[in-house]
């Protein structure tokens, strides 16, 4: 397998990972089968990221900004709420901080 499929693997297990894992966290702890689900994805991701990057900074810093990047978008889905100022000011600066991370 090609490194760029492996980091294009890894990047869609995370975010589904993510996903689940903020899904099942923010509408009720007894979706224990998501965050099960959501585990196996992370883990997948982390070791598909790592053997694609050789980095798992780099990795972390991609899952971390995933997180950052889903949640609101996972919030607003169920709530129809929009994030304050300083998140949103947050959030735009975790997108250019994994952007750096992954381009520098």
């Amino acid at each position: 397998m090609s490194k760029e499929l492996l980091g294009v693997s890894a990047l869609g297990l995370m975010i589904v990972g993510e996903f689940c894992a903020i899904y099942s966290e923010v509408v009720t702890a007894r979706l224990a089968q998501v965050m099960c689900f959501a585990g196996l994805c992370l883990l997948g991701a982390y070791w598909l990221g790592y053997r694609a990057v050789g980095d798992i900074w780099v990795v972390t810093v991609v899952s971390v900004t995933s997180l950052l990047l889903l949640e609101p978008v996972v919030i607003w889905g169920l709530f129809q709420e929009f994030p304050g100022r300083g998140a949103l000011i947050g959030f735009c600066l975790g997108a250019l901080g994994m952007l750096a991370t992954v381009l520098l």
